[in-house]
């Protein structure tokens, strides 16, 4: 992992977003997502509304291109690519939400109950799930509820590595 670096101007955060921070530090999912960055040895750099790109991430699991643990958002793409997606970005950062929401670890057992039953309802992992749902199934690259079709744009499990 490179030291961290911050990527352009940083804005001040609103008041959500600060809670939202904080929130993730001290419920230990923040942690968890840098222990991965770190052991993944991806480059970790400082993006827009208090979340923490950890780009370059080669790990086989999970198969997103991109995914979330607290507050750091892991992608197999570089930075740039990721900050040129805003769509995705303010998906994964709905999901940052929702850690903070869950209080933290708990989100990832609730999370994979939610892709099981979507699986086993649609077909798909986040058709039916309610927190892809909630952080917009488009920008996530799942296909719409009620229809077996993908959006016409890559998804996170299919950004160009």
């Amino acid at each position: 992992m490179t030291a961290l670096r911050r990527e352009g101007a940083q804005g001040r955060l609103t008041a959500g977003q600060r809670v939202r921070r904080a929130a993730n530090l001290v419920n230990g999912s923040t942690g968890l997502g840098l222990a991965v960055a770190l052991l993944a040895g991806t480059e970790v750099s400082c993006g827009p509304r208090g979340l923490i790109l950890a780009a370059g991430y080669r790990w086989r699991l999970p198969f997103a291109g991109a995914f979330t643990l607290g507050n750091v958002v892991l992608s197999r793409c570089p930075a740039t690519d990721l900050l040129s997606r805003p769509a995705l970005l303010a998906h994964e950062e709905r999901h940052c939400s929702q850690y903070a929401w869950c209080l933290g670890a708990p989100f990832l057992p609730l999370y994979f109950l939610a892709a099981g039953w979507s699986l086993l309802r649609t077909g798909n992992p986040g058709t039916g799930n309610v927190f892809e749902r909630h952080a917009g199934l488009e920008a996530g690259g799942y296909p719409p509820r009620g229809t077996g079709r993908r959006p016409s744009h890559p998804g996170p499990a299919e950004l160009e590595v």
